[in-house]
């Protein structure tokens, strides 16, 4: 009676565990002949279909109608290829509870039977603030391409020699000024940059000497304290009478980077390296490719380092990815123990320094690993392809 007593009591603290963790956990199996079936869930459930645990026990057919119609599909067609090829099944996905749209976010392992059934033991979380950020940001970055097509811009040409500058209109509206009473140079800029980004400035402009293209996000400070982020996108050239020029554009981009931080606040980071987690990252890759696809001449580079996947020697290298890339390079977390770095200096000497300083610090730690420098190259259609030739 004793044993009965403590295993009862040990199945009641295991109830309370899983009723504790964010969203819900659940065990889902799927029959050889298809049909699904609910083992358990916990009722974490509530909260996210606006369903009873015990109710969606008793019937599965619930999901249908709980399940946003225009993903019930694909979340199904998901399913189906992670039982299949027995991979982890990872989904995004919209519900409809008490009348309104919510996103989830699911996951599993996924295991085979004996008898040929499958098991998925997941959780699901509900993400619909985050995911709302999300979409804002990608937004954002939709109508900021629009504008650079249709040049909404404000443009720029800075001669090396005198440090003097040629603005746009738009250029005196970006930095709060009045074009009456200043005369556009570095100096002016540096000095409208806040204190911990002019370092960064000055290291994009030695930058596209040496690359022919840069770009570069840092905050300035208007006069009634506010602060905003801009973008700057220069050109390097030589004119005809042999001056050192650079052409540019800037484009205001608080709304993207403010948002871009919350996101963060709210779950963005990788919870091992401290790097972006895998969408923070993809979504990165994509709009600096976007920018690259728009402008070859902002070349695009990634440094990706394959190592063990497990959660003492991604610290390891994160560590060490940290101690050699720049403040503005974007480092990442895919999954599977990949670590992806987009570069923001676009000197390939520069980039192959930091490749061999991150081998030499990885080989001396006794680290195994995989580690590459790969460009963009015309001929790619997506990021992804980018990605490939660095893994293989």
């Amino acid at each position: 009676m004793l044993q009965f007593m403590d295993h009862e009591k040990q199945l009641v603290n295991l109830e309370h565990l899983a009723n504790s963790v964010p969203g819900a956990l659940y065990q889902l199996e799927r029959s050889p002949d298809g049909q699904l079936k609910f083992n358990y869930v916990s009722q974490g459930v509530e909260a996210i279909f606006g369903c009873s645990a015990e109710s969606l026990a008793n019937d599965v057919t619930l999901l249908s109608e709980i399940i946003h119609p225009d993903d019930l599909q694909s979340v199904l067609s998901s399913m189906h290829n992670s039982a299949r090829y027995q991979y982890l099944w990872v989904k995004e996905y919209r519900v409809i509870k008490n009348g309104r749209v919510s996103w989830i976010y699911g996951h599993a392992v996924t295991s085979q039977q004996a008898d040929g059934s499958t098991l998925w033991n997941g959780q699901m979380l509900d993400i619909t603030e985050r995911k709302m950020l999300e979409l804002k940001v990608e937004e954002n970055q939709r109508n900021l391409m629009l504008a650079e097509r249709v040049a909404g811009l404000g443009h720029w040409q800075l001669d090396l020699e005198t440090g003097q500058s040629q603005w746009s209109d738009t250029m005196y509206n970006l930095h709060g000024l009045d074009k009456s009473r200043v005369t556009p140079s570095l100096a002016l800029t540096l000095e409208r940059t806040h204190p911990e980004d002019r370092q960064a400035v000055t290291d994009a402009i030695n930058a596209v000497k040496q690359s022919g293209a840069r770009d570069v996000e840092h905050r300035i400070m208007l006069g009634d304290g506010e602060i905003r982020w801009l973008r700057q996108s220069g050109i390097y050239r030589i004119d005809e009478a042999g001056r050192e020029i650079i052409f540019g554009t800037t484009q205001n981009i608080t709304d993207y980077k403010e948002l871009e931080l919350k996101l963060r606040e709210t779950g963005g980071n990788d919870e091992h390296t401290g790097f972006y987690n895998r969408r923070l990252m993809l979504q990165s890759l994509q709009r600096r490719f976007s920018l690259y696809q728009a402008h070859s001449e902002h070349q695009y580079y990634v440094m990706v380092v394959r190592v063990a996947n497990n959660a003492e020697t991604l610290k390891a290298v994160s560590k060490i990815v940290r101690q050699n890339i720049q403040d503005y390079d974007t480092p990442g977390c895919l999954g599977k123990g990949i670590i992806v770095v987009l570069m923001s200096t676009l000197s390939a000497e520069q980039n192959k320094n930091c490749l061999h300083a991150t081998r030499q610090l990885l080989e001396q730690h006794g680290i195994e690993h995989k580690i590459a420098l790969e460009s963009a190259q015309i001929t790619d259609l997506r990021f992804d392809d980018v990605l490939l030739r660095a893994l293989n």
